[in-house]
């Protein structure tokens, strides 16, 4: 099931994430399990490889599944924050300052990402 989670091409849901539309239940949920299946992979790939110092593997798996959690946690937070504000009844103008503010705090993150894999990417 893993396999089969991890091969699929989620491309024009990714799309559909970046052009910002809301998605459905199960593109969510298909998502979430394909992302997770990736980094079970990734985390086999690493594990599983003996050409590499055994501290630097455990520590890099700790750090992957620390990651998932974090994004689990993220994740979460970002839905229950949104329902919190939604059962204030905001104005409109306070609704798009929600809006900026949280989607800011995800841009961070995706910034973050792009950064961080720049380096990656040159190191290899």
């Amino acid at each position: 099931m893993l396999e089969l989670l991890r091969s699929l091409d989620l491309q024009p849901t990714l799309e559909q994430v970046d052009q910002g539309t809301s998605l459905n239940f199960a593109q969510y949920s298909l998502l979430r399990e394909s992302a997770d299946a990736k980094l079970y992979h990734l985390m086999r790939k690493v594990n599983d490889n003996p050409g590499l110092d055994p501290v630097a593997r455990q520590q890099c798996e700790q750090d992957l599944r620390t990651l998932q959690d974090a994004c689990l946690r993220v994740s979460h937070l970002l839905q229950t924050s949104c329902l919190a504000l939604r059962r204030l009844q905001l104005d409109y103008q306070d609704q798009r300052l929600a809006r900026e503010a949280l989607e800011s705090q995800v841009a961070y993150m995706q910034a973050c990402l792009r950064r961080s894999l720049s380096s990656f990417d040159r190191s290899a």
